[in-house]
């Protein structure tokens, strides 16, 4: 089984390089795409967040939260209460934070193994910015429609999350008092900051050189997939797998002109969404595509998520059977939800606008930033209030 999918990766890699040689303008033209997409969107608007769950974790907030919230992680997700930090930051930030957190828990013995698999079934998903702002404005004109995509995606993302807390299920230790939880939390958190010797300079240059290469690694997957979503176009492959997919179209009530966008939203969400919102097709089937797409994540993503877990034990199977599960789940949500709220396009030039575009980086990352020190000053406040509480009882 090994050899065969070596062997056909030879002849995909083969044919590839073909076909560098035989459509060199097309490939150029995708590959400028998958940079200006990369450079001007994803580095502006996921650069903030790598930054700085990197510097709470290495000041001591990310002990803090395992210690406070552990009594809330632990029943609900079967997880340790750290996993609340990949939570919020996997819920706000975008693909593939969650899992960059997760695999730094992992590195810091914050999580074991099973916990981590656990934490990628739910923490790792798209964010706010691209579902309402990209994906509803950009793409559809309808605001109402990203609030019905994001709420299915993050019901998916809980509910996978609370099936898979008996993925390999262990009897966990007796839960910590609450009567001194808070004092407990912050001694960690104190502690933790004396236990590293890194002065803040070092530790705020580490933290820029872990995200960069990140950062770098994901640009090299979108790059990539780029080329591959025009290959499949070059060649017809889409149109293909069309013939094969569109029976179960039709059994359920969809338009069949959606399948090629649909396979290409399996490849990579960004371009799959767009494709699927030019369609000319009900809006609300379009809704439930894309919200099922931007659950599993797209190809591209699990290339991304496989590059940060590779140097951990983390094993990819688990988040694949998980995306998998949200993939149907948000599709569902999406259709329950739509069976309710009524929603139209309310821009007919929709299209005409992305946010996530090269136009505006800048706005891109100065949304991403505030979005990223609100929650940080939350935690921040948080954790001030609770000192003030302990020394005045």
């Amino acid at each position: 089984m090994k050899n065969t999918f070596l062997n056909i990766f030879i002849s995909f890699l083969i044919l590839m390089v073909l076909s560098l040689i035989l459509f060199p303008k097309e490939v150029l033209e995708a590959a400028r795409g998958g940079i200006n997409l990369w450079l001007f969107t994803i580095t502006p608007s996921l650069l903030p967040f790598f930054i700085g769950s990197e510097l709470l974790l290495q000041l001591g907030v990310v002990h803090f939260l395992g210690t406070f919230l552990e009594p809330i992680m632990r029943p609900l997700f079967n997880v340790p209460g750290s996993g609340s930090f990949a939570m919020a930051i996997g819920y706000t930030s975008g693909y593939p934070v969650g899992a960059q957190v997760i695999s730094r828990l992992w590195e810091e013995n914050l999580c074991t193994t099973e916990e981590a698999e656990r934490l990628m079934s739910f923490c790792n998903n798209s964010g706010p910015l691209f579902m309402l702002g990209a994906v509803a404005i950009g793409m559809f004109g309808s605001s109402k429609a990203g609030y019905i995509i994001m709420a299915s995606n993050y019901l998916a993302a809980i509910t996978t999350g609370l099936l898979f807390r008996l993925y390999k299920k262990n009897f966990y230790k007796k839960l910590p008092s609450t009567k001194n939880l808070l004092n407990t939390a912050i001694k960690k958190m104190y502690y933790t900051r004396e236990q590293n010797k890194k002065s803040l300079s070092t530790i705020l240059s580490e933290a820029v050189f872990k995200s960069t290469n990140t950062i770098i690694m994901i640009g090299g997957y979108v790059i990539l997939f780029s080329v591959v979503i025009e290959f499949l176009k070059l060649y017809k492959i889409l149109d293909f797998l069309s013939y094969f997919i569109s029976p179960i179209f039709i059994l359920l009530g969809f338009d069949k002109s959606l399948i090629p966008a649909l396979l290409s939203g399996f490849l990579e969400i960004t371009v799959g969404s767009n494709l699927i919102s030019q369609v000319s097709a009900p809006l609300e089937q379009k809704v439930v595509l894309v919200s099922a797409i931007i659950a599993w994540g797209g190809i591209s993503i699990h290339g991304q998520v496989l590059g940060v877990i590779a140097k951990t034990k983390i094993k990819y199977l688990p988040y694949f059977i998980a995306k998998t599960i949200q993939f149907f789940l948000a599709a569902l949500y999406s259709y329950c939800l739509l069976s309710v709220i009524r929603i139209q396009e309310e821009n007919a030039i929709s299209h005409v606008f992305n946010p996530y575009t090269y136009k505006n980086p800048w706005d891109l990352f100065q949304f991403s930033l505030v979005i990223f020190i609100i929650i940080t000053l939350t935690i921040l406040l948080f954790a001030i209030a609770i000192k003030q509480y302990l020394q005045q009882h």
